[in-house]
């Protein structure tokens, strides 16, 4: 089948579109061992994500309604600081939010405000949305056994790709309810 002049501008710029996004993904990952930035403190972030294939840093915070009280459909606000592009502030795509990095959440205790969080990537880690002591809302979890509140997850990627990479493991870190001591846990998922 001859494909005319006027075609070809056109299948070309669909095989762009179509292929161009899956090559990035089976593109091999170069892990950075670079201290990892931590990000500006802000009252309403929970706790952030990194990961060792860049600098690059999930945010994930308490999203509040017009009215100031915490959004009981969409309770967390999720989006990226991308160090590797001057600290811009990005929103995550489609594909991470629904693979990698989003989250599901469910009110479990609507008087008290407490909710259920599951990372979609990784589903075995307890998370709760609650408020804490000052009624700043917190993400409450177990790090090895202590109850805990979560400042951050770092996944530790030794290579592979975008679309299968290696983690080594995933360290959370956070501090005892108890005596505020921080406390760290790595695990394999």
């Amino acid at each position: 089948m001859m494909i005319s002049g006027n075609f070809k501008p056109i299948l070309v710029l669909y095989l762009i579109v179509v292929f161009l996004p899956m090559l990035a993904f089976t593109q091999k990952i170069i892990p950075m061992y670079d201290p990892m930035p931590i990000p500006p403190s802000n009252k309403n972030m929970l706790f952030y994500l990194q990961r060792t294939m860049d600098k690059n840093t999930v945010i994930y915070e308490v999203n509040y309604d017009e009215n100031g009280k915490i959004n009981i459909k969409d309770p967390i606000k999720i989006y990226w600081i991308d160090y590797e592009e001057g600290g811009k502030i990005s929103q995550l795509t489609n594909v991470q939010r629904k693979f990698a990095y989003g989250i599901k959440s469910k009110l479990v205790d609507k008087r008290r405000g407490i909710f259920k969080i599951i990372i979609v990537s990784y589903k075995n880690l307890d998370l709760y949305l609650m408020p804490g002591e000052d009624n700043r809302y917190i993400i409450r979890t177990k790090i090895n056994g202590q109850e805990s509140v979560l400042n951050n997850i770092l996944v530790y990627i030794t290579g592979g790709t975008y679309l299968k990479p290696d983690v080594k493991y995933v360290e959370i870190t956070g501090n005892e309810i108890s005596d505020k001591k921080l406390i760290k846990e790595r695990f394999q998922p």
